[in-house]
Order: C-alpha cells, then structure tokens, then sequence
C-alpha cells in the first residue's frame, strides 16, 4: 500500500485547519493508529508553525508546500519553501533536563519532531528549503 496527498499553505497560521483536516482524512483512509497521528500531526504543526512565522522575516504574502506519503512501513512528510535557508536537522536540541527557567527561547518544537520521527533530513534545492521527516509505521 502506498498513498500520497500534497496541500499548498499560505503564510498564515489560519491555514493550519486546512491542513488539518486534509490530513486527518489521509490518516483515516489509510488506517493510521492513534500513534501515528499523534505523531503526524504534532511533526506538521511545529514544522509548518516555524515555516509560517520565519520562513519569510520581510514578510508579504507567500506559500510553501506539505507532502505527505504513506506505504506499509512509513510515513514520509515533506516540506518546501522558498525562504531562507534554514536547517532544522542542524538545529541544537533543547536540553530539557534543565530547569525552565535555564533554557534558551526556542527549538522545543523542533526537540518533539526528533522524539516522533525515526529521522530528518534537509536540502536546499533550487533556492527552497526541502525537509524531509520519516515517522517509522506501527511503533507505539
């Protein structure tokens, strides 16, 4: 079984539910667990948020796209954009033993994508940004 969907956002975080929804029909056509949305889900809306508000630092109206696939062992996410250069898989990780207070502003989003994903990986191809997050089928 394989199966594919792709959506175009705008820079907008109102295009969250959008997103949403599309998604939540995906994983129900394709019979993901409970798990595997969680994971879905919380690795779209942190990605897609950090897209949204830094993507694009001058503003103005732009898109990016998500791709999501499926087969049997794994759900592979994608997102490109065309803002600046930016590699999340290079991204120090959040050191959350330490007290709150302690810790710097910033990159737990990216902390709980590593936690839900198997792995990452980023290019810069043809001036966009292209990220790919794998999230191994059946775990939980």
């Amino acid at each position: 079984m394989s199966a594919t969907v792709q959506i175009t956002l705008q820079n907008n975080a109102d295009e969250l539910q959008r997103l949403n929804e599309l998604v939540a029909q995906f994983g129900a056509d394709n019979g993901f667990s409970v798990q595997e949305e969680y994971a879905v889900f919380l690795c779209l809306e942190e990605l897609s948020t950090n897209i949204i508000n830094y993507a694009w630092p001058n503003g103005g109206e732009r898109a990016f796209d998500v791709r999501l696939t499926i087969d049997d062992t794994i759900i592979k996410l994608e997102f490109q954009d065309d803002g600046i250069p930016f590699d999340p898989s290079k991204y120090q990780a959040q050191d959350v033993s330490k007290p709150l207070a302690e810790r710097s502003i910033g990159g737990l989003g990216i902390h709980l994508v590593r936690q839900q994903s198997s792995e990452m990986f980023y290019e810069r191809l043809d001036e966009k940004n292209v990220l790919f997050v794998k999230i191994k089928r059946g775990q939980g």
